[in-house]
């Protein structure tokens, strides 16, 4: 009885450890922290193409959609990047330029469009 108890405690602990490792490293806390303190972050899986992109920069939050090239299905040719809060976004050219340049680091022969709101 004695022993199953302590299998059951360390389970439990076991546990608890690996679930405190999962919220640490969750890139949508990541992202939201970001978002809160004004800094970039990026999520994106650059293997799956048809996945949508988030980036935050200075407390503002924006999403992208990746287009791939007719020819080629695995290169991204085009990236529309729009606000999630159009109306709250208040950026200078210069933020612009850093956002597309950071996307332009990632993938170098894509087109990044802005969505008008």
């Amino acid at each position: 009885m004695m022993l199953l108890l302590r299998l059951l405690l360390l389970a439990l602990i076991i546990f608890i450890v690996y679930r405190i490792i999962s919220f640490a490293a969750s890139p949508v806390r990541r992202l939201e922290f970001a978002k809160r303190g004004n800094r970039f972050y990026l999520i994106d899986d650059r293997k799956n193409v048809r996945m949508n992109l988030l980036v935050t920069y200075k407390g503002f939050l924006f999403e992208g959609e990746k287009y791939v090239h007719p020819v080629d299905n695995k290169t991204v040719s085009r990236i529309l990047l729009w606000p999630t809060e159009p109306y709250d976004t208040k950026l200078m050219e210069a933020d612009v330029r850093f956002l597309e340049e950071s996307l332009k680091a990632v993938y170098p022969n894509s087109k990044i469009d802005w969505k008008k709101s």
